[in-house]
């Protein structure tokens, strides 16, 4: 069985946090690694290039999959109560770090790839502004749009059918007209089939031994790495298959790592995740400024100390606010009911 992250609420899964805690992880590791591609630090064929494409096969596709399995739970809530939500994990957020990348970008405008762009950032509300706030946005979109689907009692394979058609037409840039739309389109088959299966999948995995999970884990990764290799650029849906085989893989490891000291750590990461997310373009880019300011320029020190830099002052800064109750740095507060509070008080 998978242990609840320790700190979190009893309600959370150890191995989802673990989950989410590899992926944040890649994540750091893909945008340091474009970063250090752009100033000409890496290579672009190099080792590290591969392994940044390899990454980006399935890092954010598993991310989506896995806030579709936590949406399961707000079914059958007022449609009106989820987007309230959403606007308080999500929107308040985008607006509040677009601010704060702008501003960091245009003090840092000699270590950063690109300069500020203010005019750009005006158009914030149409067009995400800042590294990976596309995310957030994205997933602002498909919340309300799998909730709708949900709530018409639509027969499973129905609102399946009408996900991998949107991935289809998504592909073939039908909502070019809106980017961001496009892309939040060819994510939401990754957050339906979780929102979808949500207690049939976590059913199955509170099943199995350790030893099978990393077996499985490793084999999906290999599998999803042959069909990258085989197929690349020939069919679009190959790319859809390599996403899932990527998205089993690395839950299937979580689920392997989540009982031990591995799943400890990254569970620890995966709670905080959000904060990460978000933290970590700053100070990735801050490890790029002091080793160019010492004339360093190793590219396997740089990725290190870029990642670990991104990932660990971010957690810091969001354990602080934590400890000190002051979340607004990175999310607005959930107002906690008068009844909940009385027996937390008693």
């Amino acid at each position: 069985m998978s242990k609840a992250t320790p700190g979190a609420p009893a309600a959370r899964l150890g191995w989802l946090d673990c989950c989410k805690g590899i992926c944040i992880v890649l994540v750091v590791y893909g945008h340091v690694t474009g970063g250090l591609t752009l100033s000409g630090v890496v290579a672009t064929d190099s080792i590290f290039e591969w392994m940044r494409s390899w990454v980006y096969l399935f890092h954010m596709p598993a991310f989506f999959f896995l806030s579709g399995l936590l949406a399961a739970r707000v079914l059958g809530r007022p449609w009106s109560t989820v987007l309230s939500a959403r606007t308080r994990t999500l929107v308040y957020p985008y607006i509040l770090w677009t601010g704060i990348y702008l501003i960091v970008q245009a003090a840092m405008s000699r270590y950063v790839n690109s300069p500020a762009d203010f005019a750009r950032a005006s158009h914030f509300l149409w067009e995400p502004y800042g590294y990976g706030l596309w995310f957030l946005y994205s997933l602002f979109l498909i919340s309300p749009l799998f909730h709708l689907l949900a709530h018409r009692n639509l027969y499973r394979g129905a609102t399946l059918l009408a996900a991998f058609l949107l991935y289809v037409a998504a592909e073939f840039n039908v909502f070019g007209f809106w980017p961001i739309l496009n892309t939040a389109m060819l994510n939401f088959i990754f957050y339906a089939v979780g929102g979808l299966y949500s207690g049939t999948i976590q059913a199955w995995l509170s099943r199995g031994r350790s030893y099978q999970w990393w077996i499985g884990g490793l084999f999906l990764l290999t599998l999803m790495t042959l069909v990258a290799l085989m197929f690349k650029g020939r069919f679009f849906v190959t790319g859809l298959l390599a996403a899932w085989l990527g998205i089993g893989g690395v839950v299937f490891l979580a689920r392997a790592m989540a009982e031990g000291a591995l799943g400890i750590f990254f569970g620890l990461l995966g709670f905080y995740s959000l904060e990460i997310y978000l933290g970590h373009p700053l100070f990735s880019t801050a490890a790029r400024a002091i080793l160019s300011r010492f004339g360093f320029h190793n590219p396997v020190a740089s990725i290190i100390f870029g990642v670990a830099l991104g990932v660990f002052v971010s957690l810091v800064l969001a354990m602080l606010c934590r400890r000190y109750q002051f979340p607004y740095l990175f999310r607005w507060p959930v107002e906690v009911p008068q009844d909940r509070r009385r027996n937390k008080q008693s």
